[in-house]
């Protein structure tokens, strides 16, 4: 089968491969439809390994390392059920939350797999979905409701993260939510914030197209980034600053924008993965007994699950942020590339029915 392989930094191949391997006892073989490029894919291209496994050092839980099969932004169809599968059949459309915990540690004994030390996510340690097929265990595999298409079904994950990210952040109902970063997670954010009855969402990115694309996905008010964002978002709250911001861009800048967004007594969400350290005023935090919040990635009943659910609810779609769609064969020169532009789209979004 034809797959795009992660060899080393700048190094991603789409070849043939070995097909996906038949299921064994609790799996499933699907045939994937379509699966996004995320950021992540894009740090390993170009700066990895960051998150990929090599040869001198495997997986402790997968042992697995490079060369493997990047993707974690997948929808597939069933093809074939292991033994011991029960709930899904062949045909089934079913979105992969691909993360995986040793099920021995204090973390995954607390249902926290995400923050498990041997904790897997497929397309990272274990072969993923930029491939004609992918075998990943059945309870990695959520069904995607009648009516959802395949692409939209794909954005499953990230709009997972943005569903962690507000309940790490508590959102409350009438609350103003600010986001810093206009791509897949920020716009994704904002369309679950609206769903969840923010009344009031700010999205704050320099790209005047990503803003545009952020008030057809929930946004109220859009910001330049480059402007005095916590002037202007306290302009737009009575003074006050947003109720919750969250750094859905992960930039040296980004987190300490959104602190300085959040009102006193607020909380701040960082989702973005900052690969660079950045500064912010300890001062500030305390003096305005701000909460600064982490949050990563999902876990698949809390966050996943929802995000199925409020695709199926029409929440987002993959023609709401206007995904640009590109074959297998086309993943790296046309995906990767171009998500590496000045101007990138929101998502990139790889599969058979592209052309």
């Amino acid at each position: 089968m034809l797959a795009a392989v992660w060899h080393a930094r700048r190094d991603v191949r789409v070849e043939e491969v070995p097909d996906a391997p038949p299921p064994r006892q609790g799996e499933i073989r699907a045939v994937v439809e379509w699966c996004g490029i995320c950021g992540t894919d894009i740090e390993e291209w170009r700066s990895g390994p960051v998150w990929v496994p090599t040869s001198d050092k495997p997986h402790p839980l997968t042992k697995r390392h490079a060369p493997l099969i990047l993707g974690h932004e997948v929808a597939a169809r069933v093809a074939d059920v292991g033994p011991g599968v029960s709930g899904l059949s062949e045909g089934n459309l079913v979105a992969i939350d691909g993360l995986i915990g040793c099920g021995e540690c204090f973390w995954c004994s607390r249902h926290q797999v995400n923050l498990c030390p041997k904790m897997a996510n497929i397309g990272l340690h274990f072969d993923g979905g930029l491939a004609e097929k992918v075998t990943v265990p059945a309870s990695t595999a959520v069904l995607v409701p009648p009516g959802v298409a395949g692409d939209t079904a794909a954005l499953a994950e990230p709009v997972s993260v943005a569903v962690r990210a507000l309940r790490r952040g508590r959102l409350v109902l009438g609350e103003s939510v600010a986001i810093l970063g206009g791509g897949m997670i920020g716009l994704a954010t904002a369309a679950v914030a609206r769903a969840a009855g923010a009344s009031q969402v700010i999205v704050i990115d320099p790209l005047e197209e990503r803003r545009r694309l952020a008030l057809g996905a929930g946004a109220g008010e859009v910001l330049d980034q480059r402007v005095d964002v916590a002037g202007a978002v306290a302009e737009l709250t009575n003074g006050r600053g947003a109720d919750l911001s969250v750094d859905a861009a992960g930039t040296a800048a980004s987190g300490p924008q959104a602190i300085s967004v959040a009102r006193s007594a607020g909380r701040a969400v960082i989702v973005g993965l900052a690969h660079k350290p950045s500064t912010t005023s300890f001062f500030d935090i305390v003096t305005g007994e701000k909460e600064v919040i982490g949050s990563l990635s999902h876990i698949a009943d809390e966050d996943f699950s929802e995000a199925v659910r409020l695709l199926s609810r029409g929440v987002l779609t993959a023609d709401t942020i206007q995904a640009v769609k590109v074959p297998l064969e086309g993943a790296v020169d046309r995906g990767f590339e171009a998500l590496t532009q000045p101007e990138p789209p929101a998502k990139v979004l790889v599969g058979k029915g592209a052309t």
